[in-house]
């Protein structure tokens, strides 16, 4: 369905050190799951066959006023953060386009409770409620922009036409670890995150370096490599020497032991940041 809107003429394109979209495995269907997994994909076609209804000359500036009713909605809706930031192309999945390069970013928190009990049924029936909840919140914010004369176009959790840990890195949410997932001072590891890209250009850029640090203590760290039973987190250098995490899909199961084992879910954020510094000031 996404590769109907990246077929077109207009758009922004991916670069030459874009990643390869990787398709993840299909969710285990259970009795529980089954209505949600129908509503994702429902909410999957929607972000498509809703593109027509974008305004023909859609507004380009965003008032502090409608900013703040954005997220005032969004925060009543079961959206815990909102930031914002142009897109790099490099962030485009390879064979994609996006329609505007401006993006909102939104962040559900997932379950800890459901998280520590991986790998559970109950593990993966909140995965998938979790995807299905910010999947109907993003189609209805998306809807709002329009109604307010914006073009929007909505990016699904379980899809998506960008690398969404590194965009919302970009955006100052949190950092980006060594397991791929995007960790923030709030949920550590434990976030669904989806984007709307619009036709807004004078969004605020959230960006900052204050996470930074986070790197050099995945560096140290590395729990989730050394849990994951399957052996599929691995990490490639590119042309710059920069790694990047790879997930090794023939051997990921989807059992979230590397979100589990994250010391950013053991532990607090600030903690953990601080015993970073003390250990580095010696």
């Amino acid at each position: 369905m996404e590769t109907s809107v990246s077929t077109g003429e207009m758009g922004i394109e991916s670069s030459t050190r874009s990643p390869p979209k990787i398709m993840p495995d299909k969710l285990k269907i259970t009795l529980k799951t089954l209505p949600k997994q129908l509503s994702i994909a429902k909410n999957i076609e929607h972000t498509v066959k809703s593109l027509r209804y974008n305004p023909e000359n859609p507004e380009t500036t965003l008032t502090d006023g409608f900013k703040e009713e954005f997220e005032g909605f969004a925060s009543s809706i079961g959206i815990d953060k909102v930031a914002y930031t142009p897109v790099p192309p490099e962030f485009i999945f390879q064979d994609r386009k996006l329609i505007y390069e401006n993006a909102i970013i939104l962040v559900m928190e997932m379950d800890k409770k459901a998280i520590d009990n991986a790998p559970s049924s109950q593990t993966q029936e909140m995965g998938v409620v979790t995807y299905d909840e910010l999947g109907k919140a993003t189609n209805h914010l998306t809807d709002f922009l329009r109604e307010n004369g914006v073009a929007a176009q909505a990016s699904h959790p379980a899809g998506g036409f960008v690398v969404y840990p590194a965009l919302a890195q970009k955006a100052g949410l949190g950092w980006k670890g060594r397991h791929g997932m995007l960790i923030t001072p709030e949920f550590g590891p434990r976030q669904r995150i989806s984007v709307i890209f619009t036709s807004i250009n004078n969004l605020p850029d959230n960006g900052s370096n204050s996470h930074s640090w986070v790197s050099s203590f995945c560096e140290k760290c590395g729990k989730c490599i050394k849990a994951c039973p399957g052996n599929a987190i691995t990490e490639e250098s590119d042309a710059s020497s920069i790694k990047r995490t790879v997930i090794l899909k023939e051997f990921c199961h989807g059992c979230t032991i590397c979100m589990k084992e994250c010391s950013f879910n053991k532990r607090g954020y600030d903690q953990i940041k601080t015993k970073n510094r003390q250990f580095n000031s010696k």
